[in-house]
């Protein structure tokens, strides 16, 4: 059974990695395409929204909601009322989301203006920004009912098809920007261009699990929409748990508002987000497949000790992972964001505040880590509350340290919001599972992260040493390729630093690495 929950996550994680993956070289396009113009600025706050659902929904963030419900109605009830279930989840989403579609695209210029009220007073970015969100918001619907189908696919245990269908998009969206590099068209018309793409690359997602989902003895039952209590129910549990998922992600919506009154800036924002979400997902992926499924295994009939155990292993892991991407992220800012987006319309300076930004978000992937770990405790056991509070502690602390640094640092300072925002709500957190006994640190995590931040440090000392030598191989009138490859030495150099020094410090034990084998 183990091997099976094991071989699942797997799958799922490796679908979250290469779509993540395609994201990234997709926004490595987009900055070729469109630099960081009006154009730009425009689609990429418009991008914002369908963007994010797309996300959050794509790595599960309706299974909270729906799978537990679907288990228990298989087991009370039998698996005709499952599968009745999950059609009646379908058209009742189905139609609400027509409706809210609706309604969005008239109100599309205030939808605009919440995500990015600065552009007030641009009509310019706020004309195409609007144009470009109508465009797009097809893919909202699009995704959501792809995210239902998936999440009835993983109920049924059939999750290869339902990992993999969110990479359909950004396959559909390189192609086109590709595409779009050779065509001389402005950057307006490439844009609007590339809206239309991202709707139709989620109609392509959800035609791919339509077969699968009505083809087989397991298929919903479609009847009329309604509010019953099951759905209710879904409602109830699955609403909290995307804002909770979400909560990195409105973070930066928040950072965005910010940065919408100064030129450029959401899209500076936009591209050095980008390159930290790339490690957070594998951080992410890295910690529910190997430890995470070990937290709800114990939650219900464990000893508190033996949670707790759990938990602080969950945390270790985390931790392991997310303290050298941070100092490496910091140290390699400037070289990463040269590396991967100053190309065409991206110009050195739009690459230098990109940097600064990266460099200023780099310290919060130690919070969100942290954060995915200690939020499975009170989401397991259907507690929403807490962290909700912790979503909202990130909100607000984001907007209050976003708005007072950024006239002395300008959109780096925004950034740095975003980062207190998140050691904000990881705090929360903490304080209360400690204080309800949810969790307690024991001496090998005490002793294990002191030692992974000498590791850490370690590697820093040698990416300095490094840096002078590379830099030469990474000046940006060199082809691309050759400082690809230079920045892919220096990360491996590094890792290999890291790893010799997380042993050699007892960060990490092969006994360790032999347990999660």
């Amino acid at each position: 059974m183990r091997r099976a929950v094991f071989s699942a996550a797997a799958l799922v994680g490796l679908g979250t990695a290469l779509s993540r993956l395609l994201g990234f070289a997709r926004d490595v396009l987009v900055a070729v395409l469109l630099g960081a113009g009006p154009a730009a600025d425009a689609f990429l706050v418009a991008f914002r929204l369908p963007g994010m659902v797309r996300r959050v929904l794509g790595e599960g963030g309706l299974n909270a909601g729906l799978v537990p419900i679907d288990h228990r109605i298989r087991a009370e009830e039998g698996d005709e009322a499952a599968r009745r279930f999950a059609g009646e989840a379908l058209t009742t989403l189905a139609l609400g989301l027509l409706v809210l579609i609706a309604v969005a695209e008239i109100v599309a210029p205030w939808v605009v203006l919440a995500l990015a009220g600065g552009y007030a007073q641009d009509a310019e970015r706020l004309g195409l920004a609007t144009l470009y969100l109508r465009l797009m918001l097809p893919l909202v619907a699009a995704v959501t009912l792809s995210a239902v189908a998936a999440a009835i696919l993983n109920a049924a245990g059939k999750v290869l098809l339902a990992a993999f269908a969110p990479v359909v998009v950004n396959v559909v969206l390189v192609a086109v920007l590709a595409a779009l590099l050779r065509v001389p068209l402005a950057d307006d018309e490439r844009a609007t261009i590339l809206a239309v793409a991202v709707s139709v690359a989620g109609v392509i997602q959800l035609a791919l699990l339509v077969p699968a989902l009505f083809g087989g003895p397991d298929r919903p039952i479609l009847v009329r929409p309604r509010l019953s209590p099951p759905v209710r129910r879904m409602l109830r549990l699955g609403l909290p748990g995307l804002v909770v998922a979400a909560a990195s992600q409105l973070a930066v919506l928040v950072a965005v508002q910010v940065a919408s009154h100064t030129p450029s800036a959401v899209s500076l924002l936009y591209f050095a987000d980008r390159v930290f979400q790339l490690p957070l997902g594998f951080v992410s992926v890295g910690v529910g497949v190997v430890l995470l499924p070990e937290i709800a295994r114990h939650l219900h009939g464990a000893a508190g000790s033996a949670l707790h155990d759990v938990q602080n292993r969950a945390l270790e892991g985390a931790l392991l992972l997310a303290i050298p991407a941070t100092v490496a992220l910091v140290l390699l800012a400037g070289p990463i964001v040269s590396v991967l987006f100053q190309h065409g319309a991206f110009s050195a300076a739009d690459a230098q505040g990109a940097a600064g930004c990266l460099a200023a978000f780099a310290p919060g992937l130690v919070a969100a880590a942290a954060a995915r770990v200690m939020a499975q405790p009170f989401l397991a056991r259907e507690n929403v509350r807490v962290p909700l509070l912790s979503a909202a502690a990130t909100l607000v602390v984001t907007w209050a340290t976003a708005v007072m640094l950024e006239p002395g640092w300008g959109v780096a300072g925004i950034a740095a919001g975003v980062t207190l925002g998140a050691f904000a709500g990881a705090g929360v957190l903490a304080l209360v599972l400690a204080a309800g006994d949810l969790w307690m640190p024991d001496a090998r995590l005490h002793r294990r992260l002191p030692r992974t931040a000498a590791a850490s440090a370690a590697m820093a000392v040698a990416l300095i040493g490094l840096l002078p030598l590379a830099a030469p191989s990474l000046d940006p009138a060199l082809p691309p390729l050759v400082r690809a490859v230079a920045l892919g030495l220096l990360c491996l150099a590094g890792l290999a630093v890291f790893a010799a020094a997380a042993f050699a410090f007892g960060a990490v034990s092969r006994s360790d690495m032999e347990r999660t084998a």
